[in-house]
């Protein structure tokens, strides 16, 4: 769709609406040349759950013994 600069300036909350609802294209012109070209932004990725779910998998590993204590019992009473 076409549109003078004009006319755009005129109708710009109703033209940013139509685009944004129904994904068109406004050429904005000025004297038959366009001077600026509006269009609704692309789709936002969503992560559905099979895409999400998962996907940090393999990306953590421990370093060490994770079963017996980090300190002492010695220590820890001191801490206390």
């Amino acid at each position: 769709m076409k549109m003078s600069v004009s006319e755009f300036k005129a109708k710009c909350t109703w033209v940013l609406r139509e685009v944004s609802t129904q994904y068109k294209t406004v050429e904005v012109t000025n004297h038959g040349k366009i001077i600026a070209v509006v269009e609704s932004p692309k789709p936002e990725k969503r992560h559905t759950p099979k895409t999400f779910f998962g996907s940090l998998a393999g990306t953590a590993s421990h370093v060490g013994d994770i079963v017996s204590p980090a300190v002492s019992a010695k220590e820890w009473d001191a801490a206390r």
